[in-house]
């Protein structure tokens, strides 16, 4: 249930983040004003439709408009006045590895302008992703000279990194492994705590500067976990080894868990990327060069080429061929194309001068966008593979895992199959007549 003293929250930006939680925030019982300056996301919610896919939100977002519990709105001033708590939950993309500050400090200010009229005390909650100290020397400032008020006596300040995965985005609110709350003191601490009291998670308290760390180091951590495994998995194949059981053997290790420990072809998304390039920029800029973390993002830049290799072992030139390229998204359940395998494959595709047909259950509006007339787009499966001297798996969707493999044989010119993320089994479709290359398959 709603903390006593919090009825009321507004939540400043609608990614997907704040999108979930607006609509997780609701569920739990409180009245959420969520704002954003794109008019067309806030008028798509009061419609009761979701500006993102993700499983569960459409629901979720009209639950809470019959409830009364959720309003969008475009005026962060006013949705601040009318609040008790906001949660600050902007994009922080990197630009030349470079985090990019100018959404959080636009934010901030209109936060700020929101709470100079206000008397009563208001939390303030940081969820965007910000490097160590930034909370400290730019957010803070920015609220106390827009609102000509004090941290700590008018308002307080708390960051609380997310650990949302998209796809799974709702879940991972309603059941935290653990919830971070940074505070620089007691009383902005413990009204965030009790925000997220129904919640039946383990808390940890830090100070800002710590929670802001966590996030980084969180994620440098799982992005080095992918990078390693899909080293692994191109040694396995120059070697004869099938990494998928190398993989599991390691994942029973209690110290290392099997979670993420799937070959493939890079980590993507909006977090894992701009994260590592923020954070060495971070090191760089007090003097320490951060090796591995640089190692591991050459290693992602380089691995979804390994497709493209493979699909050379199977059709030599790639010159005047077909090539039906199965999801764009970083991964399935997600429109998200952000930093997706598929923006290195398809123009790498394009270079070899190959005729690229692809297909995506929720991400070829966006595909449109970035690729325009460059390749053709499919309405499904079926279409994408007429004609095809190759299928390519990008994305592992559920339904590609499904295929009707004698239905498709007829259909592509060359039963090939180049897949980079494992989820068809090499020897079933090579009995049905299929040649297979896959990432960290021995052949």
């Amino acid at each position: 249930m709603p903390d006593d003293k919090i009825k009321t929250i507004s939540v400043v930006g609608l990614g997907h983040v704040g999108i979930v939680t607006s609509v997780c925030l609701a569920e739990m019982g409180y009245n959420v004003i969520c704002v954003d300056i794109d008019k067309n996301k806030v008028e798509l919610i009061n419609e009761g439709k979701s500006p993102i896919f993700e499983p569960e939100v459409p629901e979720l977002i009209t639950k809470a408009l019959n409830q009364n519990k959720l309003v969008a709105i475009t005026d962060v001033q006013r949705a601040v006045t009318n609040s008790e708590a906001t949660f600050i939950t902007v994009g922080t993309p990197t630009i030349k590895g470079k985090i990019d500050l100018k959404a959080i400090k636009s934010a901030t200010e209109m936060v700020g302008k929101g709470l100079a009229d206000k008397n009563p005390y208001h939390l303030v909650v940081v969820k965007s992703t910000v490097i160590p100290g930034m909370t400290e020397r730019v957010v803070i400032p920015l609220i106390e000279e827009s609102s000509r008020k004090s941290e700590g006596t008018d308002f307080g300040v708390c960051v609380n990194p997310e650990f949302l995965r998209e796809s799974d985005a709702v879940q991972d609110f309603r059941n935290p492994d653990r919830i971070i709350i940074g505070s620089n003191n007691d009383k902005a601490g413990d009204a965030l705590e009790r925000i997220f009291s129904d919640l039946n998670s383990l808390v940890i308290r830090t100070d800002i500067r710590t929670a802001e760390m966590i996030k980084y180091a969180n994620n440098a951590f799982l992005a080095t976990k992918i990078s390693f495994i899909n080293e692994i998995a191109n040694i396995c194949k120059e070697i004869g080894v099938d990494a998928n059981n190398v993989a599991e053997a390691i994942g029973l290790d209690f110290r290392i868990g099997p979670y993420l420990l799937r070959a493939g072809l890079s980590f993507g998304g909006s977090c894992f990327p701009k994260d590592i390039q923020a954070l060495i920029s971070a090191s760089n800029s007090v003097g320490y060069n951060p090796i591995l973390l640089t190692s591991v993002l050459e290693v992602n830049r380089k691995q979804p080429l390994k497709l493209i290799e493979l699909a050379k072992e199977l059709l030599g030139s790639l010159n005047g061929k077909n090539v039906a390229v199965l999801g764009l998204s970083f991964k399935p359940n997600t429109d998200d194309m952000r930093e997706a395998p598929s923006l290195t494959i398809i123009p790498a595709l394009i270079e070899e001068k190959a005729n690229v047909t692809v297909y995506d259950p929720e991400a070829i509006r966006n595909a449109k966008k970035i690729f325009r007339k460059k390749v053709k787009y499919a309405s499904n499966t079926l279409d994408a593979l007429k004609g095809a001297d190759c299928m390519m798996i990008v994305t592992e969707w559920d339904e590609f895992e499904k295929l009707p493999l004698a239905e498709i044989k007829g259909l592509m010119r060359t039963p090939f199959i180049v897949d980079g993320r494992r989820i068809i089994n090499p020897e079933t479709v090579k009995r049905e007549g299929f040649k297979y290359k896959g990432i960290g398959w021995k052949d």
